[in-house]
């Protein structure tokens, strides 16, 4: 990879970037993924647990995907009231707080139909504390997937 006079040329280390590049797209979705199924395996362990189990069960990974310049693997679930056991939600008996024309109802018109706030549950926030136990874990597994691709190239 050198010159007759010992030296790096530019033809070389654009030939090392290509082969880096190159590599860099299967490597990297091998490790978002790998780091996509660590986080929904925590995600689980952190979801509440009911007679049913079925919001602990519906999580679900995606393959990596590319928006704009980031890579993005996603953990979602398939149930319906997922956000609303992390992010929590009124307690309402009685009826729904939204009339037919989609407005919400005031104080007054949910008392005479008989709807009752009851306060608010409190959000788990599962999917929030499992992104932070895995922040410095991420970081670290980049890091060692640059090192090795670096050191495959020889830079």
């Amino acid at each position: 990879m050198t010159d007759k006079d010992g030296t790096f040329g530019f033809e070389d280390l654009e030939r090392a970037f290509k082969k880096t590049v190159s590599k860099f797209d299967s490597k990297s979705d091998a490790m978002l993924m790998a780091m996509t199924n660590v986080a929904r395996a925590r995600v689980r362990a952190n979801t509440p647990t009911n007679r049913t189990n079925k919001l602990k069960g519906s999580w679900r990974t995606k393959k990596p995907k590319v928006y704009g310049k980031a890579r993005v693997a996603r953990i979602q679930s398939q149930n319906r009231y997922a956000h609303t056991v992390e992010e929590g939600h009124n307690i309402v008996s009685g009826g729904a707080t939204v009339g037919r024309n989609g407005r919400r109802l005031n104080i007054v018109q949910q008392r005479v139909r008989g709807i009752s706030v009851g306060g608010r549950t409190r959000p788990v926030k599962m999917i929030e504390k499992s992104m932070k136990e895995l922040k410095s874990a991420f970081g670290k597994n980049a890091e060692k997937l640059l090192d090795e691709l670096t050191r495959e190239v020889q830079l």
